[in-house]
């Protein structure tokens, strides 16, 4: 499932077909330019194609929270996070990063020519949705730890088992990091080298190797 992208399956001829069929259009966004503000239409999904994006939460007080990190062919939009009313959801790119937007109406409706590579992609988007709530599943539970070093082993761990190895590299900043774990950014530095001298861990810049 990890490997599922929403062009899995579909020949690139096909694919051609259906940037026609779902009025797609492709923008580009510079670095902390605003990709999408959530709200309750549901107009449209977005695609990463090439770039880096971050999700972010906004609440009633003002405090902003690191929700995910979308990279190239992650989707994003209202369809995979309703927002609450209490809170503002929206994608900020983080270099220059290119977007497709899928009008969302086109793709639940099916075609008068019920066409297999529509079906195709409403299957690939419902597992890429199941692979999203169980990354925010995994979420969950990081930032359920009662401490930040828990929190610090626990995402690593989840890290080490996705790529099924002990070399990591970290695919945020440490001041990303410490937003994602909800932690203070000084206090999972000093972990950090704790675990570094009891021999738990071994860090290079963002390069993380798990003893």
């Amino acid at each position: 499932m990890s490997q599922i992208t929403l062009f899995t399956d579909i020949l690139p001829e096909e694919q051609e077909r259906m940037r026609v069929c779902f009025q797609t259009k492709e923008m580009i966004f510079q670095n902390g330019e605003t990709i999408m503000e959530y709200s309750h239409s549901m107009n449209e999904i977005g695609l990463i194609l090439s770039g880096r994006a971050v999700l972010y939460c906004c609440d009633e007080a003002g405090n902003q929270y690191l929700i995910d990190e979308l990279k190239k062919d992650a989707v994003f939009g209202e369809p995979f996070l309703l927002p609450a009313d209490s809170q503002h959801y929206y994608v900020n790119a983080e270099e220059e990063t290119k977007v497709m937007f899928i009008d969302y109406k086109h793709v639940i409706k099916r075609c008068e020519n019920a066409c297999h590579h529509h079906s195709q992609m409403v299957s690939n988007l419902l597992q890429m949705t199941a692979l999203q709530s169980r990354q925010q599943m995994n979420r969950i539970y990081v930032l359920s730890r009662s401490t930040t070093r828990e929190k610090i082993l626990a995402y690593l761990k989840s890290l080490s088992a996705e790529a099924h190895s002990q070399d990591l590299r970290l695919p945020m900043s440490y001041t990303a990091l410490a937003q994602y774990l909800s932690v203070d950014r000084s206090a999972m530095t000093r972990e950090l080298k704790c675990l570094e001298k009891e021999g738990v861990l071994k860090k290079e810049g963002r390069n993380i190797y798990l003893h």
